[in-house]
């Protein structure tokens, strides 16, 4: 099994190694050191409780980015923005990364750690659908996916420890308020 050590952003590094002994696209990791599943934990998002794919709105997230998760599905809802939300393709995978060009990745995907959901991946383009959900993602701290030719895709880029609603302030910049 290749065994790895990568340099992530926000956990420093972390050993992994693949489940065959070769690199395949998308293969399924395991965490050697460096990183503790168990800090991903389940988080009751409300917002998603009938959305299909997850699970009642029961996802798994790291603990550190859960209010950050909340934050924003609740800015969505109040900006009504939760509409372009239609299906869930989920948050924890422990994989490596599988690029829209097809190609191998030799990197754990941020699915692996708990900072990751896919979004309206069944739309027929890749998630493009939720483009109107981005700048509320965006504003609580998350990359969004378009940057990498995955729309469908958002990804904690920096913890937000207390975050604060971006409702208001979105509304008012698209001239509703």
């Amino acid at each position: 099994m290749p065994t790895a050590t990568f340099h992530h952003p926000l956990f420093g590094d972390v050993t992994f190694k693949t489940k065959h002994d070769f690199w395949l696209r998308g293969d399924a990791i395991t965490f050697v050191s460096g990183f503790d599943t168990r800090d991903i934990t389940e988080v009751a998002i409300p917002q998603l409780k009938t959305i299909p794919g997850t699970h009642g709105g029961k996802l798994g997230f790291h603990k550190s980015c859960h209010a950050q998760v909340l934050a924003a599905f609740a800015d969505l809802e109040k900006t009504d923005l939760l509409r372009f939300v239609k299906t869930c393709a989920g948050s924890v995978n422990f994989r490596l990364r599988k690029p829209t060009s097809g190609n191998l990745s030799k990197l754990p995907s941020n699915h692996a750690f708990g900072i990751a959901i896919d979004l309206n991946s069944d739309d027929g383009s890749l998630g493009a659908s939720v483009t109107p959900v981005a700048p509320v993602f965006e504003a609580h701290g998350f990359l969004w996916g378009k940057a990498f030719n995955d729309p469908m895709h958002f990804e904690v880029e920096e913890f937000v420890d207390a975050p604060k609603s971006v409702a208001r302030p979105l509304l008012k910049a698209l001239g509703f308020v």
